[in-house]
């Protein structure tokens, strides 16, 4: 997909296609962390994206996120984020 029929599409579909491929090139394999390893895959880059729109602040990423900059600061920690990363 390119980047003007990816902005088209809603983000479950995105989601969803990507989890489909990664489901198949597992096949028989099995992982008993997934969810965790996927889930903390997201929040990073989530997290990393209102960073770099808000210039590094934590104050407004945490805006953008829509949650408490103590949380914000939490979750940074956890998953080892700067706000340079």
């Amino acid at each position: 997909m390119d980047h003007a029929s990816l902005a088209k599409q809603p983000l479950a579909s995105i989601v969803r296609h990507r989890l489909r491929v990664l489901f198949d090139e597992l096949g028989a394999h099995r992982t008993s962390d997934l969810y965790r390893r996927i889930m903390g895959e997201v929040e990073r880059v989530l997290i990393m994206e209102a960073l770099a729109r808000s210039g590094g602040s934590k104050k407004e990423a945490a805006h953008i996120l829509g949650i408490h900059r103590n949380t914000l600061r939490s979750r940074m920690k956890k998953l080892a984020i700067s706000p340079k990363t």
